[in-house]
C-alpha cells in the first residue's frame, strides 16, 4: 500500500515539474508567427510567453530541449513596441524569416 502512495506521488511531482516548465516560454512556429510589428510587448508576451532572454531592445526565445537548436528574436523600439522579428532554424532553414527590423 505505501509503494502505491509513494508511486502517485512521485507522478504527481513529475507531472507538476512539467507543467511548470511549460508554463514560462511557449515557443512553437505558430506563436511566432502571431507576433506582428506593433504589437506591445505584453501581448507578445501573451502568445509566446515569457522569454528565455530579455534585453533592452530583444527577446530571445528558445526551447527547453537543448538539441532544439530554433531561436526567435522579438526587437522592440523604447515604446516596447515590436519593430522586427526573426525565426532562425539551422535544421529547417527553409523555416529561417526575418520581418520588420532586425539587425
Amino acid at each position: 500500500m505505501k509503494r502505491r502512495w509513494a508511486g502517485h506521488a512521485a507522478l504527481a511531482a513529475l507531472g507538476a515539474a512539467m507543467l511548470l516548465a511549460s508554463a514560462g516560454c511557449q515557443l512553437t512556429r505558430q506563436n511566432y508567427l502571431g507576433v506582428s510589428v506593433g504589437m506591445g510587448a505584453q501581448e507578445v508576451e501573451k502568445i509566446v510567453g515569457a522569454p528565455r532572454y530579455r534585453l533592452d531592445d530583444e527577446w530571445v526565445y528558445t526551447g527547453d530541449d537543448p538539441r532544439d537548436l530554433t531561436k526567435a528574436s522579438i526587437y522592440f523600439d523604447a515604446d516596447r513596441r515590436v519593430v522586427g522579428k526573426c525565426w532562425r532554424n539551422p535544421e529547417k532553414p527553409w523555416e529561417n524569416h526575418r520581418e520588420g527590423e532586425t539587425p
